[in-house]
């Protein structure tokens, strides 16, 4: 009877977890959200790409963009969802395995999509998601990810390096390694009817602070069962 923003962390390098677990039913999303039409959202840019605009809209993926979300989540509409990957380009370039780093601090346009539909906030963590894929070590204030980022402000999207495996090999490749992605799903947040919110309202700090503490609390409480490390494992947030 209600609508929900599904928030997805990490990204990844293709945001693998987001597709399979959720995207289609191939691990039981019908069951475990009876009743619930998800839509996943990407960048408006791959809409403008030939042959793949007609491929993603043929599998029901829409444009992340906030009038898109809105419409979909429309308050006289129940049971719909959409799942946004919060840190979309920049959140890829920290893609790697034994990180959990993520870009959301200064990303807020999903809480006024929220507050504007009247919808629930959902944070998401799949564990595994990073471990799908190498690269080159690029750690935040290293030259490699400088030139990254200029890049990515040039072009709009992130220049990711990654190297997978083929289909006869293990040692490289641009398929993903065999690796499990658990996805936990929190507790949904809901946010008041809020049609005229605007950026830098208080109250979308405050549904904002309520989701970041939720996801980190996610993480921490799920963390020594999924995590590849464990305990290890440390979350740290841009």
């Amino acid at each position: 009877k209600k609508n929900y923003v599904f928030g997805y962390h990490p990204h990844g390098i293709i945001s693998v977890g987001a597709q399979y677990n959720f995207g289609c039913d191939s691990t039981g999303f019908d069951e475990l959200f009876p009743g619930i039409d998800l839509t996943l959202m990407t960048l408006n840019l791959t809409f403008k790409v030939p042959f793949f605009r007609e491929w993603i809209m043929a599998h029901g993926i829409a444009s992340c963009g906030q009038s898109s979300c809105i419409d979909i989540l429309n308050p006289t509409k129940k049971g719909k969802a959409i799942m946004l990957v919060i840190g979309g380009a920049a959140e890829s370039l920290d893609a790697r395995p034994d990180c959990m780093e993520l870009t959301i601090l200064t990303r807020k346009g999903f809480v006024r999509v929220a507050l504007a539909s009247g919808a629930c906030l959902v944070p998401i963590i799949s564990f595994g998601e990073n471990e799908l894929f190498g690269g080159i070590p690029n750690k935040r204030g290293s030259i490699v990810r400088k030139v990254q980022n200029w890049l990515q402000k040039k072009l709009g999207v992130a220049p990711v390096v990654f190297i997978g495996r083929g289909v006869f090999n293990y040692a490289f490749g641009v398929l993903p390694h065999r690796r499990a992605i658990t996805s936990v799903v929190g507790s949904p947040i809901q946010c008041p009817y809020t049609p005229d919110v605007k950026k830098g309202d208080a109250i979308v700090d405050e549904y904002h602070k309520k989701y970041v503490d939720a996801l980190r609390k996610l993480f921490e409480d799920q963390k020594e069962k999924y995590a590849v490390n464990g305990s290890k494992l440390q979350l740290r947030m841009f």
